[in-house]
């Protein structure tokens, strides 16, 4: 009766969209239900500030529909999906806490191997006595926070590389960003607290100058510049930085100007952190600093305002 049935209808092939929902159907236990939603590279995540577009990038898929979607690099929605689109997140065994930070990122063995840190999205300052977890708005600041990302590495910025977002909610939700771990890898605070000469503190200077150097080459004014979002880890040519948290990022269409507000605001930003983690100087000194602007000059063409 079913094989009538079928032939009735004609047997037509199924799309290329429905085969591939059909494929990520058996990551939830066979049931198709909670992945129809497919967005492709492209295709519109919602407006960012300023109401410029922001799109899914390329080798990305977003699966799931409210509450709980989520954002996988293409080649581990086998390996994260059911994780990242089960109705609540559980850590695997094992999560290492890291200290830097609000406390809410963990160090993190995934399948396959895959070495991450998941960051489960959390409020400072004073709204976090009133609301720790919870975030308001139709553009889900994890998406976004992946797609300006992704745009950051593919302008040059060295930054560390986003394996998947989830958002859990509608109007009201709670997300998570999971990032690849760089091997070796420190907070630039924690670098310097244990830097053994003064040469090794210049290097970590520098490497921290050119990093945020190409950033703002790359047009792109980070939110929360500070000592603890700058990641520094063995490089082929000694100290190599690395940015993160790109969380409220501003992107423009060109580099930014030689003395913009965005730029000024970034250095002030990172020089206020030194001064709050290093107050009486002894982490960073006169020397150190002149090796931030020599490699910020150098690498982004434009004098360092700072």
């Amino acid at each position: 009766m079913g094989a009538r049935r079928r032939a009735a209808r004609g047997c037509r092939p199924r799309t290329g969209r429905a085969r591939r929902a059909g494929r990520l159907g058996t990551l939830d236990r066979g049931r198709a239900g909670g992945l129809s939603r497919l967005r492709r590279p492209g295709e519109a995540l919602g407006k960012a500030r300023g109401g410029r577009g922001v799109r899914l990038p390329a080798g990305y898929t977003l699966l799931g529909a409210a509450p709980v979607r989520a954002a996988i690099r293409d080649d581990l929605v086998p390996l994260l999906g059911s994780w990242l689109l089960a109705p609540s997140l559980v850590l695997p065994a094992g999560a290492e806490p890291i200290a830097a930070g609000r406390g809410a990122a963990y160090r993190v063995a995934l399948p396959g191997g895959v070495r991450a840190v998941v960051r489960l999205y959390r409020r400072g300052g004073l709204v976090a006595r009133a609301v720790r977890q919870t975030y308001l708005g139709l553009r889900p600041r994890p998406l976004r926070e992946l797609a300006i990302t992704a745009e950051a590495r593919r302008r040059g910025v060295a930054a560390a590389e986003v394996l998947a977002a989830r958002v859990d909610g509608r109007l009201a939700y709670r997300g998570a960003l999971v990032t690849a771990e760089i091997a070796g890898a420190e907070t630039l605070f924690e670098a310097l607290r244990t830097a053994g000469t003064p040469a090794a503190r210049r290097a970590l200077a520098a490497s921290a100058g050119a990093a945020v150097a190409t950033l703002h080459a790359a047009g792109i004014s980070h939110a929360d510049l500070n000592l603890t979002n700058i990641l520094v880890h063995p490089g082929p040519a000694g100290a190599a930085a690395a940015l993160v948290d790109f969380d409220r990022a501003r992107m423009s269409g060109g580099p930014l100007g030689p003395a913009p507000a965005a730029r000024r605001r970034n250095l002030r930003r990172l020089a206020r952190s030194l001064a709050k983690l290093d107050p009486e100087g002894a982490l960073a000194g006169p020397e150190d600093a002149r090796a931030f602007r020599a490699a910020y000059d150098a690498a982004g063409g434009e004098p360092c305002v700072c």
